[in-house]
């Protein structure tokens, strides 16, 4: 029995949804990119040919044939444009961070289980390789006392021609790299205890926080969380220390990397890195403190919109990633804006 086509249409064509997005999309046979809302149909069109691209929601909020829409269009206006996707009767995948507001993404969900519809975030840093590999580690760490991890850039030079530089609702890297950061502590861990930040707008002509550190209370374990805008040596991007060991990793995923430069997670390779960016395990045994280097998992954005397929045809399968837990991502960075201005940890 063949299966069934979902067919996709795709908010805007920025470098969320021409990297992030359209690839994977195009990559999942029973996906079928029809429609793209954007300005720019020559660059769309020779990527791919069949879809239509218009200028108008509205056209894609009226077509009956379209099943799903994914929102990439700025911050701002995730919670307006989801919830006139929702009241039109689509699915609807709202790229990272889900909303602005707390208030908004219970509103959202809520109105998604009143129409019966799937609503998801696309929070793809869970199937990062250095993330993947330590879910498959930490077993051998023992009882974990310190997570960390780091986003870092090397941009000294604010661009305010972007944005994420100069919009003020849901602008700046908290809301971009913080949701990452933050979602994947919470898919580990789950809600902390409470929460202290320090928010800073380091560079010159910065308008938005471009630097920030959050700590995370679990009874006795910290979980710590940064990112910065002038890192020219990144810290590690993720490490766990435990009473029996510790795993440290160095170096982004090169998911992105292949993306932009055009590869396809059906392509051979795709999300496998250079080994000179394995983790370090190191683990307590009979013979002492032994390290050893650990080969990463292949990175696997795919299985995203692999698994949004299977929630699509079956209601009872789970979502890859829920409102819900996109939803306390919100929660934490407003809390973790409202310990910057008061100075102090927030409880829960």
């Amino acid at each position: 029995m063949s299966q069934k086509i979902i067919n996709v249409g795709l908010l805007g064509f920025g470098l969320s949804a021409s990297v992030f997005h359209a690839p994977l999309i195009n990559s999942v046979s029973s996906f079928k990119l029809t429609h793209v809302l954007s300005r720019q149909k020559d660059k769309i069109l020779a990527l791919y040919p069949d879809a239509k691209v218009v200028t108008d929601l509205e056209v894609l909020l009226a077509n009956p044939e379209i099943d799903l829409l994914i929102n990439t269009l700025p911050n701002e206006l995730h919670y307006s444009i989801t919830k006139r996707c929702l009241e039109a009767g689509k699915h609807v995948v709202v790229e990272k961070p889900f909303v602005v507001k707390f208030s908004q993404a219970r509103e959202l969900i809520e109105l998604a289980e009143n129409k019966k519809l799937c609503l998801s975030v696309y929070h793809n840093r869970r199937w990062d390789n250095g993330y993947l590999t330590l879910q498959q580690e930490i077993g051998k760490l023992g009882r974990v006392f310190l997570y960390e991890a780091y986003f870092d850039r090397y941009r000294p030079e604010v661009n305010l021609q972007k944005w994420r530089e100069t919009t003020a609702a849901g602008g700046g890297i908290l809301y971009d790299l913080g949701s990452h950061l933050l979602d994947q502590a919470l898919n580990l861990f789950g809600m902390p205890e409470a929460v202290f930040a320090d928010l800073e707008a380091q560079r010159t002509d910065a308008q938005l926080t471009d630097y920030f550190q959050i700590i995370l209370y679990y009874q006795k374990m910290r979980v710590v969380l940064g990112s910065s805008s002038v890192m020219a040596q990144a810290r590690p991007v993720i490490a766990a220390y435990g009473d029996k060991g510790s795993y440290v990793k160095h170096g982004l995923d090169p998911q992105e990397d292949m993306l932009r430069g055009g590869m396809t997670p059906l392509d051979a390779g795709f999300g496998v890195e250079d080994e000179i960016s394995n983790a370090q395990l190191s683990v307590n045994s009979e013979h002492g403190l032994t390290r050893q280097l650990i080969v990463s998992q292949a990175g696997n954005y795919l299985y995203f919109y692999q698994q949004l397929y299977r929630a699509l045809v079956d209601r009872n399968h789970e979502l890859p990633v829920s409102a819900g837990s996109a939803a306390n991502v919100i929660r934490l960075i407003e809390l973790s804006i409202q310990s910057n201005d008061l100075g102090q940890k927030i409880y829960l």
